[in-house]
């Protein structure tokens, strides 16, 4: 049976990891900049999401490893929890620190969890409340979202079928985007794009590239998980990173194809970016959905003029990717290879080592010492 315990065990562990993550990631995109590949959009894409998806299925990790260990392919003196190798790094003299200051700092997270799940202090009780509300609110945001976008699409009108896929007129919005539900994906399409044949061409193509590269899915998973990561930076940061490189690989990718100038492609997105701006305000699309071009303007995701401008900037640039697998496969291995080590690393240890307790013995040895000399000083002075 599983116990709140392990349910918030398992959520801090999942927060920890996302940080842990992002930022390997990121040294990963370093990387490819400095050997000069900047432009392959489509390989950092994969990479962000698969790892991302590595990240969801860590607690797999952990099992097959439990289960090794279990039929003795692990050395049962083989230290895999961050905790332990810290107190044997200090008992070999590794680093120095107080004995107590040491104990008190790995233990941290056990007496945040108990102050959590206990209510023991105010400072727990404060924490799950934001914990708790920021998860309603977000939710609720997100269902009336949803609701709005199922408006939008109710008030459009059907353009062309083919299979599940719906091309829906929209007389309300004034940027292209696509959405699906579970058993239908929509293409919705201002009305006035009907009159230019360039624009309304660039603007099928680039949501149907959205589709081909499964992204309406990706940006469903990352809004329902919003609510449970409100409050982590990362998640934002990741986040957006996951959208800016999403438009650049289907940019990307749509010119690769035949037929499609970047100079028409570039007039295209200013034309949509203007037509929003002439109806007095920025125009914004519910989520969850993907646009053509993004009016988002929350507090992580201001920049979506200076955003504009890269895209087009790469449009004319006309860098396309060469023999992406390669690169991928180097790059795709090692990111796995940590996200299973680091979520081994940052278990909760299960029961007490050899070194946990000679550092708990030691604590109370400095502990009765203290107690001693205090004693001896005492009666000295009397």
């Amino acid at each position: 049976m599983i116990t709140i315990d392990a349910i918030l065990d398992a959520y801090i562990n999942a927060n920890i990891l996302l940080i842990l993550v992002f930022g390997l990631w990121w040294c990963a995109r370093l990387l490819l900049q400095a050997s000069g590949l900047t432009h392959t959009y489509t390989i950092q894409l994969r990479l962000l999401n698969g790892v991302f998806l590595a990240v969801a299925i860590s607690p797999v990790f952990v099992l097959v490893y439990k289960l090794l260990a279990e039929y003795g392919a692990v050395s049962p003196g083989f230290n895999t929890n961050f905790s332990d190798i810290v107190v044997a790094q200090y008992l070999q003299g590794n680093f120095e620190m107080k004995p107590a200051q040491l104990e008190e700092l790995l233990g941290l997270r056990g007496r945040f969890t108990s102050e959590l799940l206990g209510l023991s202090s105010s400072l727990g009780i404060v924490v799950l409340g934001i914990i708790l509300s920021g998860i309603t609110i977000y939710t609720a945001r997100l269902i009336l979202s949803i609701v709005a976008l199922r408006k939008i699409i109710n008030q459009s009108h059907v353009w062309r079928r083919f299979g599940n896929l719906r091309l829906l007129l929209s007389d309300t919005t004034s940027v292209p985007f696509s959405t699906r539900t579970l058993t239908r994906r929509y293409v919705v399409i201002p009305s006035n794009m009907l009159t230019d044949e360039h624009d309304l061409r660039m603007a099928i193509g680039h949501e149907f590239q959205h589709m081909r590269q499964f992204d309406l899915e990706w940006e469903i998973v990352l809004e329902i998980l919003k609510p449970i990561f409100f409050w982590n930076p990362v998640y934002y940061l990741w986040k957006r990173q996951v959208e800016e490189l999403r438009e650049l690989s289907c940019d990307q990718q749509v010119l690769a194809r035949k037929g499609y100038d970047a100079k028409a492609y570039c007039a295209c997105l200013l034309h949509v970016c203007q037509n929003s701006l002439n109806k007095g305000k920025l125009f914004s699309i519910p989520m969850p959905k993907v646009a053509l071009i993004s009016m988002d303007h929350s507090f992580f995701n201001r920049g979506s003029a200076v955003f504009l401008r890269k895209r087009v900037n790469s449009l004319l640039d006309d860098q396309q990717e060469t023999n992406r697998r390669p690169i991928f496969v180097a790059l795709m291995v090692p990111l796995i290879a940590f996200v299973a080590l680091s979520t081994i690393f940052i278990q909760k240890p299960d029961d007490w080592s050899q070194d946990r307790i000679m550092l708990a013995t030691i604590v109370n040895l400095d502990r009765l010492a203290e107690r001693n000399g205090a004693g001896v000083s005492l009666a000295f002075n009397r």
